[in-house]
């Protein structure tokens, strides 16, 4: 393996961004374990919705923000629960962003639909509560123009795998068909059209030492054919996306192992993708990872959130004939980052990163010029 070349940061330039500011987001840390971002309320900001509750129940909270990066904390409409995602998306068609939460068994996986206003009622439930579900997302696979449900299973017991699974929309924002995928251990699943088809594809990475798999989609939602392996085996995999980050017009796909580190795995077209390369040097698991521009020169950046170490911004410099990134710090290095969520919540055109963290209070890092907080 080779290691992409990262420096201790990027050369200052109007475009350079630091991400020293922090606001955080409550008085102490719980366990918190993921963060989406959305317009709930249509003001034209963005709001925040932290999952909570891992290992054991808590609230989920709603931050409405007043568009300067100040927030109004609210809860969820229900019974504090084991959550570990919350994904916001359109679900019933009615132009406002409602919400689906996955919780860890036993509890209930919930659907919340908006009134339009922002407030949430609960609607209904998908999938089964006996599931072990780490992480949700939401993609429409079967081409009906409603999203679709996608659901990460665990199981740290090699000998007992269990089924991550696809959970389609009725069209009214119901769940009632369940299609099981034949995986072993999931914590993530990345949603992306990975060979340029036009249709959804999943990548599924191995949470506990197995191999991470690709699902090829026939565009009706169902993966007839045999997974693709993908990336080594052993693996054990928290974090993953996928984006073109060298410009080639092909999905690459970057993976965060807890055991070795980050990873890139460049997309070759025709579904293939060549042996991963090393990003950066090894210093804290990376526990979560989001993608965006966050300089604004046209390259889609990295962000690693990292269990008790302080976090990565990898901006991108990459060509079609290279990888190249330059690396700088985020974050004060406490708690397990579990989830980032990037996005401009100040209003000032920057993007700014917020971590759902256990062990440490949920914040928001926001972007700035070197040298200012």
């Amino acid at each position: 393996m080779f290691l992409l070349l990262a420096t201790a940061g990027p050369a200052w330039s109007a475009e350079t961004r630091t991400f020293e500011r922090v606001q955080l987001l409550e008085a102490k840390g719980e366990t918190s374990a993921g963060a989406s971002l959305g317009d709930i309320d249509r003001d034209g900001d963005l709001d925040i919705v932290l999952a909570k509750g891992r290992h054991w129940p808590l609230d989920n909270l709603i931050l409405r923000n007043d568009g300067k990066g100040n927030f109004t904390t609210g809860k969820l409409p229900a019974e504090a629960d084991r959550t570990y995602s919350a994904a916001l998306a359109d679900l019933d068609g009615d132009g406002s962003l409602d919400l689906v939460v996955s919780n860890d068994r036993p509890d209930r996986k919930v659907i919340y639909l908006n009134d339009g206003r922002g407030n949430f009622r609960s609607a209904g439930t998908f999938g089964r509560p006996e599931w072990s579900t780490r992480y949700i997302t939401v993609a429409d696979l079967n081409g009906d123009a409603r999203p679709d449900i996608i659901v990460a299973n665990r199981s740290g017991n090699p000998a007992k795998p269990v089924p991550c699974f696809v959970c389609l929309n009725d069209g009214k924002g119901a769940f009632p068909t369940e299609i099981p995928l034949p995986t072993q251990s999931a914590t993530i699943i990345v949603a992306a059209d990975l060979d340029g088809d036009g249709k959804i594809d999943l990548f599924v990475p191995h949470r506990d030492g197995g191999q991470s798999l690709i699902f090829w989609n026939d565009g009706t939602g169902k993966f007839p054919a045999a997974p693709v392996p993908v990336g080594p085996k052993p693996s054990s995999v928290r974090a993953a996306v996928a984006a073109d980050l060298d410009g080639d017009g092909h999905l690459d796909l970057v993976t965060g192992d807890a055991q070795t580190g980050m990873f890139v795995h460049r997309g070759e077209g025709r579904r293939s993708f060549a042996a991963p390369v090393a990003l950066g040097e090894k210093s804290g698991a990376p526990y979560s990872i989001g993608v965006m521009d966050l300089n604004r020169d046209g390259k889609l950046d990295l962000v690693v959130g990292r269990q008790a170490a302080r976090g990565s911004v990898f901006f991108n410099q990459s060509s079609p004939q290279k990888l190249h990134f330059t690396d700088t710090a985020w974050g004060d290095g406490q708690g397990a980052v579990y989830g980032v969520a990037l996005g401009d919540l100040d209003g000032d055109g920057w993007p700014d990163i917020v971590a759902a963290r256990s062990e440490a209070p949920n914040g928001i890092w926001f972007s700035g010029a070197p040298g200012k907080k």
